[in-house]
């Protein structure tokens, strides 16, 4: 492509100037469901990220990392992480509270950035600086979230969202797409909502 790209035909340069731009659209897009879903491996979490954006992007790599976090405590919050230090599994939300609950989603944001001045740590930020899990062959990660979702109760929520993707018989394969523009569309609509 960067061949096509020096190409004598204006043509050519063109139709792959409009690739390029389309590519790196859906690759902005991907990277950061992909770093998300490495953040939620506890072999890795952020540090996976800060070391391979800090090799990838140089000098711009705070920004990108940033806007990591940033999406990471959005999702957070939209998933029911809010002020409470625990959120307590049998208070399931109805449809009338959901509005409630959207509505307080920039308080809850507030809460969480006035936590950070108050030494108080939200279930995200515990997990993030918890040490990293050893890194073994046998490793299931699934599993690590099934036995911790006790004491992670949302981010268990989140991870089970974005780890969890079964795979296909070899005949269905060619809806593997669908799938995850699916699932990306669901993340993307959480991020939007704010």
């Amino acid at each position: 492509m960067i061949e096509w790209g020096k190409s004598d035909y204006d043509y050519v340069r063109m139709m792959v100037s409009k690739m390029k731009q389309k590519f790196e659209k859906y690759w902005d897009e991907c990277c950061l469901v992909l770093a998300i879903a490495v953040v939620f491996d506890p072999r890795f979490k952020m540090n996976l990220v800060e070391y391979f954006y800090s090799r990838i992007y140089g000098t711009e790599a705070h920004l990108h990392i940033q806007r990591v976090r940033d999406k990471l405590v959005n999702l957070f919050i939209d998933y029911g992480g809010s002020c409470a230090i625990l959120v307590n599994e049998s208070n399931v939300i109805s449809n009338s509270r959901v509005e409630t609950r959207a509505s307080l989603r920039d308080f809850d944001r507030w809460c969480h950035e006035s936590r950070v001045s108050n030494n108080q740590k939200s279930e995200l930020e515990s997990y993030l600086e918890e040490a990293r899990f050893p890194r073994a062959e046998t490793f299931n990660i699934l599993d690590w979230w099934k036995t911790n979702s006790p004491r992670l109760l949302v981010l268990a929520k989140i991870a089970r969202d974005i780890l969890a993707v079964q795979p296909l018989p070899l005949h269905q394969r060619r809806h593997l797409v669908s799938v995850v523009v699916l699932l990306m569309n669901h993340i993307r609509a959480c991020f939007q909502m704010q």
